[in-house]
């Protein structure tokens, strides 16, 4: 079957669009969102020409608060060696 006989039996869409993956991609292309896969050269050259979103960067880490445990042998190693 042709898709026009296909649009026909089906009736004719509201004028989405194309469904094929080509009108997918090209959709994408044109949103300005961030790209989920390109290779380490197109993300180069993605962050050049874009900047490097929000989104890419780590956040910064808080360090671990000190254990209990690991105070208190502090302590005892402290005490130990003023003797």
């Amino acid at each position: 079957m042709k898709s026009n006989e296909l649009e026909q039996l089906l009736g004719k869409r509201d004028g989405t669009g194309d469904l094929s993956l080509h009108a997918k991609s090209l959709s994408k292309a044109q949103s300005g969102a961030v790209p989920k896969t390109l290779t380490a050269h197109e993300w180069e050259q993605w962050y050049a020409d874009h900047g490097i979103p929000p989104e890419h960067t780590s956040p910064t880490i808080k360090p671990a608060p000190t254990r209990w445990w690991k105070k208190l042998l502090n302590r005892y190693h402290q005490s130990s060696g003023k003797l």
